[in-house]
């Protein structure tokens, strides 16, 4: 699903629309639909303060005479769309972008959400930049645990009968069970990409955060110095490398330390996680200590089931939901949609 508006200007030349939508800071890019030939297309997108979800679309064409009867003879048309998972600010730049576009040029529109000359209503979203940003990040991560959870591959064979056996024979006897640890280091890079992004969007918005950032005298590298200056870093990069977000001890730390959230105790209540309802604490404990035997040691569990790997999937899933259920409860804002 997408809303797509397209404008039919009295008055433009090619020129002057390509102009009016690089003035709005649109950059040309490519794209997939089989347009007329003699088309351009733009995309615009807003990373300040993570505005924008997926941006903007427009595209500059010739069109057809039986579109001209609908909207109005032109040499070239607007045609602008944002995506189902648009933002806010994305929809409110569509709008604006037709808007503005109908002030300089004339002209009639279509919206095929609303009709002619209806520009797209948007609801009040009281999500701030950190909420955008986390809301970003926690989807990202949930796509990819979803993706993969979708995707395993069925077992060939039930291993009970070879009760006993080696585990190199196993292995042979079904080497889908051999993939299935290469899913547990995975499962382990979901949890560290997403506490390692909502620390750095927690940090950078926070202004108690950052009194304490402007408080230390902690001293730096100096290729992170030049990594910052060449805008290859950020600061909060830099301090989010202090931590390691494969290790509970030090994602306690980095949260307590700069928001004095107590991730300790998050952990330590139990959860549902697949038909079980362990204690989340020893369970990713568990998972941690299982991706390093994998990690470093080679250690692969040919009896890993399809089932058990679901369940570490979903408690990957059920450890990130708990830290953004605190947040949304201590900052007072809805995160996820």
């Amino acid at each position: 699903m997408s809303i797509e508006i397209t404008l039919h200007p009295r008055k433009a030349s090619i020129g002057e629309l390509k102009d009016f939508l690089k003035e709005l800071g649109f950059q040309p890019t490519e794209h997939l639909w089989a347009w007329p030939k003699g088309s351009l297309h733009f995309h615009w997108f807003e990373k300040r303060d993570f505005i924008s979800f997926d941006g903007v679309e427009a595209t500059i064409f010739p069109p057809s005479r039986k579109e001209q009867k609908k909207l109005g003879r032109c040499a070239h048309a607007l045609h602008t769309r944002t995506r189902l998972s648009a933002s806010h600010g994305d929809i409110e730049m569509q709008n604006r972008v037709i808007r503005l576009a109908r002030v300089r040029f004339g002209g009639n529109f279509y919206n095929d959400w609303y009709g002619n000359n209806r520009y797209t209503k948007v609801d009040s979203d009281s999500r701030d930049a950190t909420a955008r940003g986390i809301y970003l990040a926690y989807e990202f991560v949930t796509d990819k645990i979803r993706s993969v959870r979708f995707s395993l591959p069925s077992p060939t064979q039930s291993l009970e009968k070879f009760v006993g056996t080696k585990q190199e024979d196993l292995a042979k006897i079904d080497p889908k069970r051999v993939l299935y640890n290469a899913l547990i280091p995975f499962a382990v890079a979901a949890l560290e990409h997403f506490f390692g992004q909502c620390f750095k969007i927690l940090l950078q918005y926070d202004p108690k955060a950052q009194l304490k950032l402007r408080q230390q005298s902690r001293k730096i590298d100096i290729a992170d110095v030049l990594a910052i200056q060449a805008h290859q870093k950020t600061v909060e990069d830099v301090v989010a490398d202090w931590y390691s977000f494969q290790s509970i001890a030090s994602i306690h730390s980095a949260f307590s330390d700069w928001f004095g959230i107590d991730f300790w105790k998050l952990l330590r209540r139990r959860k549902k996680v697949g038909k079980k309802l362990p204690i989340l604490e020893k369970h990713l404990d568990y998972l941690i200590q299982t991706r390093h035997g994998i990690v470093h040691r080679l250690s692969i569990d040919v009896g890993l089931t399809k089932e058990q790997i679901e369940e570490i999937l979903d408690l990957a899933q059920v450890v990130i939901d708990t830290l953004v259920d605190h947040l949304e409860i201590s900052r007072g804002c809805k995160i996820r949609g």
